[in-house]
């Protein structure tokens, strides 16, 4: 991982403590390891000053559930005003499971997510395992 990343967040987000799950959760979404590799803008476009964080992370038996479970019980993601998302796959990465996946989530949003600062997603192979993972970073 680019020691920048950790070292923008700082500076972009002072009071974002580096044990937080959410600044966890954003190295791992720039970590390098990543199939679609981050834009480092997007990481300035979402660490805007006066925002509060939250991190939905979801477990489920395919990408197409999890983004059912994304928008069913965690209806506060239509109001987000940003929202980074990463999808772990068991297994060789489908990409058609993962634009079915999103297109559920963009379908279901109430608001213009074009107007987001950011939108964007990512994902990663894990090794073993049968579960498909969602993780959400939300901007209110």
């Amino acid at each position: 991982m680019p020691a920048s990343v950790e070292q923008l967040i700082s500076e972009c987000s002072p009071l974002l403590e580096k044990d937080s799950v959410v600044f966890q959760e954003l190295l791992t979404y720039f970590n390098g390891d990543a199939k679609i590799a981050p834009d480092l803008h997007d990481l300035r476009e979402f660490l805007v000053p006066h925002r509060l964080y939250k991190v939905v992370k979801i477990v489920e038996t395919s990408f197409m559930k999890c983004a059912y479970a994304l928008v069913d019980n965690y209806p506060e993601c239509t109001r987000a005003l940003g929202m980074l998302r990463y999808y772990r796959s068991p297994n060789a990465m489908i990409w058609q499971d993962v634009e079915k996946a999103e297109n559920i989530i963009s379908n279901s949003l109430t608001m213009d997510v074009y107007g987001w600062k950011p939108d964007s997603f990512t994902a990663f192979e894990k090794v073993g395992g049968d579960q498909f993972e969602l993780t959400a970073i939300l901007a209110f």
